[in-house]
């Protein structure tokens, strides 16, 4: 009869995955026009002499083209005044359609110091990610402890499911590792270099594995 998995390393496992899936959305964001979303939403502008904000005016979602958001805006009569915000917040690409209410803004390519700090970023990503992991682990560990000294759990059981633990850890901080280093190669392009001896490893383990996107 085959043995069946212990409860601590499957909750462990299902945690730690949650924890990956919310790194690749967030991967996702980075570095794209949706992350200019923020820069729009705090335009405001003088409607009927009060403060407005671009958000309470109008929706704005992606556009129609890449590095692209498209705001489909409530009166027609406010895109003149809408335009020349955006344009003053320094977005140089805009492009309204007054029939249709809404209004295009095309985000410039950033430059190599931008690029940098975004992929600053990313780093943050995988350390924020893998300290969570770390918890789970760690929490995980702590139960498995407290269910061995009250006995319900047996020595040899506790100590696979430990191994288990670990094994877990290190499959998804190495997995948090190659997203994000697929992500600042994806960003820098050939600008990209590793910066040591892991980072050398992540690529050429990144070239043989399909990562989950």
């Amino acid at each position: 009869m085959a043995e069946e998995p212990d409860s601590y390393s499957l909750e462990a496992e299902a945690n730690m995955e949650v924890c990956l899936e919310n790194l690749i959305e967030n991967l996702k964001s980075v570095g794209s026009a949706d992350a200019y979303k923020n820069a729009l939403f705090g335009i405001k502008l003088m409607v009927d002499k009060k403060q407005r904000r671009l958000s309470d005016l109008s929706s704005i979602g992606p556009g129609p083209i890449p590095r692209s958001l498209e705001l489909m805006v409530f009166s027609r009569e406010l895109i003149p005044q809408i335009v020349k915000e955006i344009k003053l917040a320094g977005f140089r690409n805009v492009q309204a359609n007054e029939v249709l209410q809404k209004v295009v803004v095309v985000v410039p390519k950033p430059n190599l110091e931008e690029l940098q700090q975004v992929a600053d970023e990313v780093t943050r990503l995988t350390r924020s990610t893998i300290g969570q992991v770390a918890k789970i682990k760690s929490n995980s560990a702590m139960r498995l402890k407290a269910g061995l000294e009250n006995e319900y759990i047996e020595p040899l059981t506790a100590s696979k499911a430990t191994k288990k633990l670990d094994a877990l850890f290190d499959k998804f901080a190495e997995l948090t590792k190659l997203h994000t280093i697929k992500k600042k190669k994806d960003l820098l392009g050939s600008q990209f270099e590793p910066e040591n001896k892991e980072e050398i490893e992540l690529l050429e383990k990144l070239k043989k594995k399909k990562l989950k996107s």
